[in-house]
C-alpha cells in the first residue's frame, strides 16, 4: 500500500477529532466552583464591602493566626475581646471548595484548633465580627502542612 496525501489527509482528520473530543471530555471534568455560592450577588454589594474593609483595617494586628504543636492556635487581643462576643471564621481553600470550614467561636483569650481537621494546603481564613452594630472582616492566610 502506497501512502499518498488523501492518507495524510486522514489521518490529521482523525487526530484532529480525536484531540477535540479528549478536550471536550477533559473540560466536562473540571469543576466549576466559584468563590462562593452567592458570587455575583456579593460582587453588587462590593461598595458596602470596601466600607467593611476600611473599618477593619485598624483590627489587623489584632488577630493573629500560627501553627503551634499541631494546633492552629488563634490569639485575639483583649480590647477586641472586650467589645464583642463571636468570632465566625471561615477556612477557605482556593483549590478544593469541599475542604473549605466554617466555625463559630466565643472571643476568648487563645482559640485552638487542630490542624488534623484540615487537609494540608493554603487557607485564606476570612474571619468576621460585629460590634456595636457594625460588621468587622479580616483575612489572614495560613499554610497547613
Amino acid at each position: 500500500m502506497k501512502f499518498n496525501w488523501g492518507h495524510g489527509i486522514f489521518i490529521f482528520m482523525t487526530v484532529f477529532i480525536l484531540l477535540g473530543v479528549a478536550a471536550i471530555i477533559f473540560s466536562i471534568n473540571q469543576s466549576e466552583d466559584l468563590v462562593s455560592d452567592d458570587y455575583y450577588d456579593k460582587g453588587a454589594d462590593y461598595s458596602q464591602q470596601i466600607e467593611v474593609n476600611k473599618r477593619s483595617d485598624i483590627y489587623q494586628d489584632s488577630i493573629n493566626i500560627d501553627i503551634v504543636n499541631s494546633n492552629i492556635e488563634v490569639a485575639i487581643c483583649q480590647s477586641l475581646k472586650a467589645s464583642t462576643d463571636t468570632l465566625l471564621m471561615h477556612f477557605y481553600n482556593p483549590s478544593d471548595k469541599k475542604s473549605d470550614i466554617k466555625l463559630k467561636y466565643p472571643m476568648s483569650g487563645t482559640i485552638s484548633i487542630p490542624a488534623s481537621t484540615f487537609k494540608s494546603g493554603r487557607y485564606e481564613v476570612k474571619m468576621s465580627w460585629t460590634n456595636l452594630n457594625n460588621l468587622f472582616n479580616l483575612k489572614k492566610e495560613i499554610l497547613i502542612k
